[in-house]
């Protein structure tokens, strides 16, 4: 008798579990496989060319959310179908002036909406800018857009908090 209730207190242990772990997949945030750009026409060529600033912001989101301990899941289907909670990200603008030698002056300025099952609950726009930190002669202009776009990652995951209409982050 003391094996059969240790069996079903095991059993419910388990299911306990599971329920846990789908719920956790619902507060889940999808995520698309890169942040597209909403209109390349206004980005140096060069930017569009060589930085790969739409697969790098998704890849440095979702390294950041890891870090947090937030749910973001690349998920093209869920995004798709709108299903759950979907976080669209747009690269709206990227300016890249200066160097490694004069200085750099790069800004990155994104565009974001959260979804829940289709009905949008909040909006951002999002702005970070950088001279290039310590050691920035040794940086290429790519790198320190790489590091405005590890910082909007981070803003974007405190938003993701307490989302809300027509908000402005970063900068």
């Amino acid at each position: 008798m003391k094996r059969s209730h240790l069996a079903t207190v095991l059993a419910a242990a388990m299911v306990a579990a599971t329920g846990t772990a789908m719920a956790e997949d619902n507060s889940a945030v999808y995520v698309g496989k890169t942040a597209p750009y909403t209109d390349t026409s206004t980005i140096k060529p060069a930017i569009v060319n060589e930085c790969d600033l739409p697969a790098a912001q998704i890849k440095l989101l979702k390294e950041q959310a890891t870090a947090a301990g937030v749910n973001v899941l690349e998920d093209e289907s869920a995004v798709a179908a709108n299903k759950g909670r979907v976080l669209q990200v747009e690269i709206f603008n990227a300016l890249s002036q200066g160097n490694a030698f004069i200085g750099h002056g790069k800004q990155v300025t994104l565009k974001g909406k959260l979804f829940e099952n289709g009905k949008e609950i909040g909006n951002f726009t999002a702005v970070r800018g950088s001279m290039g930190g310590a050691f920035a002669g040794y940086k290429s202009s790519c790198a320190v857009l790489h590091r405005c776009q590890t910082t909007l990652a981070k803003d974007i995951l405190t938003w993701l908090k307490n989302p809300a209409k027509d908000s402005r982050i970063g900068e």
